[in-house]
């Protein structure tokens, strides 16, 4: 047994330290082979106005998070207009869901942690069956995240529920209207056929991978709370976005092949933060101090990212999540960085989730059956 689990930690050791390595490398190199011409280039150039123009409106409506208006410009923006569209409308309408739950659900499980953590599994659980078996899988990641977004920050404070809600759902749908808007224009390029719906039944039979999946998951999300109060962990919505996030993995047939993409994913995360957070860091030092240089300075990288994230390599998650933490660490309120603090507590928050998604990796990964003789 105790060989058996040392075995399993070394090639999971060996497994991180070839991912990191390899995602390294390769995202680099996408970096420097980077050109302004092609379709990265030119979903990189939509992407960025759409950051550009979502952050300039989101502080001209004096939302007070204009980094989540920044990163919906971002993440709704698809190779063309019916794709960023399609994407945008399931956006928008997974936050509003998600929103809606968290205020009908505050005021009962605020200041229960038990009631609480049920609660959130049971959201947890449905959402990511949903993200693996529907064909709208982004709203249902969307109403988990939302969800957690809500309630989280709101525990000890319910009223925060209402006016949170109200503003997140501001701040989606002001950066994915500016994203539909550059891409109509920039994208005209024909939409992807739709992706293939494994439909909601079978799943104590057929699909019950998927089921098992998430309610493992969905124990990972409930612990959150819990972190909270027991070791006052600051970061905790990071945490539970980075969570949520790495589980959009589709579930496999064979759980080890599920836990080794997920831990992929969740590695090409780490290195995507360490990029964007390092580039974002290195601009705060420049000490910006007025609104046009700061645009400027979030666009050049922005446009960078997002090109390596439209690349046909194997780090283009790594592009992905670049991108989101640049833009997380340079957008603090309505104008340039005046500190370092809120970028490092997202920063802890986004690698303190990804600590949760190894632990639990190691954790669940069922054992290698033992090759056996063939029969004669």
């Amino acid at each position: 047994m105790r060989s058996a689990l040392i075995r399993e930690i070394a090639r999971i050791s060996a497994l991180i330290s070839e991912t990191v390595m390899s995602s390294a490398l390769v995202f680099g190199r996408a970096c420097l082979d980077a050109r302004f011409q092609g379709p990265a280039a030119r979903v990189a150039t939509t992407s960025t106005l759409a950051v550009v123009l979502a952050v300039s409106l989101a502080n001209a409506l004096h939302l007070p998070e204009p980094w989540w208006a920044a990163i919906s410009g971002l993440m709704a923006t698809q190779r063309s207009g019916a794709d960023s569209v399609r994407r945008a409308i399931l956006r928008i309408l997974g936050t509003i869901v998600g929103a809606g739950l968290g205020v009908m659900a505050i005021s009962w499980i605020a200041y229960d942690m038990i009631a609480c953590t049920l609660v959130l599994f049971a959201v947890a659980l449905v959402g990511l069956i949903g993200a693996n078996v529907s064909r709208y899988a982004y709203a249902w990641l969307l109403i988990v995240v939302t969800f957690g977004l809500v309630v989280l920050p709101s525990l000890d404070a319910p009223p925060l529920a209402s006016v949170t809600a109200v503003y997140r759902v501001l701040e989606v749908t002001v950066g994915t209207v500016c994203a539909v808007g550059m891409a109509l224009v920039l994208e005209p390029t024909p939409a992807l056929p739709p992706a293939v719906e494994r439909g909601w039944s079978g799943l104590l039979g057929p699909q019950l991978d998927v089921t098992l999946y998430a309610i493992r998951w969905a124990v990972a999300v409930a612990m959150l709370p819990w972190l909270w109060r027991l070791f006052g962990v600051t970061g905790m919505t990071q945490m539970a976005v980075t969570l949520v996030a790495v589980l959009a993995t589709p579930v496999a047939s064979d759980p080890r092949d599920t836990n080794r993409q997920i831990l992929t994913k969740g590695l090409q995360r780490l290195v995507g933060c360490a990029a964007g957070g390092v580039a974002g860091l290195a601009l705060l030092g420049l000490g910006i101090d007025s609104t046009v240089p700061w645009l400027l300075s979030l666009a050049v990288p922005v446009w960078l990212f997002a090109y390596v994230a439209n690349g046909s390599h194997t780090a283009t998650y790594v592009g992905t999540q670049a991108g989101v933490v640049l833009v997380m660490t340079l957008i603090q309120g309505h104008g340039p960085p005046t500190s370092l603090e809120p970028a490092l507590d997202r920063l802890a928050g986004i690698f303190l989730g990804l600590l949760i998604v190894m632990a639990v990796v190691l954790l669940t990964t069922p054992p290698r059956r033992p090759a056996t003789a063939p029969s004669a």
